[in-house]
């Protein structure tokens, strides 16, 4: 992935700033811009006020991410609630893609996955949702989890394939719970077209079958030591009617691996 212009909201977390840390080595690689975007709320009684406990806040968080140095960025922040203000933000053409940290379903960190569940839901960039501890510097295989109903082999691709040439690694491309007999001629045909889509690149065609699918993909790419998980949904709907439950939270919620979303 290069030349490209990448999202990433904060709330000024510690946990958001490791998240940033283990962001900038992979963005650093291809040349991208970096957008640093926060949506805040009035908390004193002065409006100059809030505005100087933003900036002092975002200072803060800039001296916690040292190889911010090292990469084009600029920060962006308004008064509005930070769903709307990240999508006002990634809406604009220049933008590619949002990356946003995920801390998990238990207790309060339930709140930031719902968030990050929100943006992923409404975005029409790509999102990359990086689980607290996870990285991008070292991606070694993609998974990239389809079902062959509506396969899009243009734009949608482009993030992931980017990413494959960058890191030089191999795409496997997973169908849970659908042996080959089961698939419709139309569907064998979409099967074909990505074949020849990924043509230049390192990969193969895999099935697995699991009782739960959200867990039997996280289980297929753990033991398959994947890491990065890509789900090319036709929308947010169809990924919950394929999955018989909401992959997008479950995922956000439990996989340790980072996940793509295609858009």
């Amino acid at each position: 992935m290069k030349n490209r212009q990448v999202l990433f909201p904060t709330d000024f977390s510690e946990t958001s700033a490791q998240c940033l840390n283990t962001v900038l080595p992979f963005l650093s690689q291809g040349k991208n811009q970096l957008v640093i975007v926060h949506g805040a709320q009035r908390k004193r009684k002065s409006l100059a006020a809030d505005k100087v406990a933003v900036q002092e806040a975002f200072d803060n968080f800039a001296s916690a991410c040292p190889l911010l140095k090292e990469i084009e960025f600029e920060f962006r922040w308004d008064f509005k609630v930070s769903r709307d203000f990240i999508l006002q933000e990634s809406d604009k053409v220049e933008c590619d893609m949002i990356i946003m940290p995920t801390n998990g379903a238990k207790g309060l960190d339930r709140l930031w996955g719902s968030r990050t569940e929100s943006v992923v839901r409404d975005a029409i960039v790509p999102v990359i949702v990086l689980p607290i501890g996870a990285g991008l510097h070292e991606i070694n295989k993609i998974i990239l989890a389809v079902d062959f109903a509506d396969v899009s082999c243009d734009h949608r691709l482009l993030p992931l394939l980017h990413i494959a040439d960058q890191m030089k690694t191999e795409i496997d491309v997973l169908t849970i719970n659908r042996k080959e007999s089961q698939l419709s001629r139309k569907e064998k045909l979409h099967r074909k077209q990505l074949k020849y889509r990924l043509e230049e690149f390192p990969h193969r065609f895999s099935t697995h079958f699991e009782n739960e699918v959200g867990d039997g993909l996280i289980k297929y790419a753990k033991d398959h030591q994947a890491s990065l998980i890509a789900i090319m949904p036709h929308d947010y709907h169809f990924v919950e009617s394929l999955f018989h439950e909401s992959l997008s939270r479950k995922m956000i919620y439990e996989s340790p691996i980072p996940l793509l979303i295609l858009k």
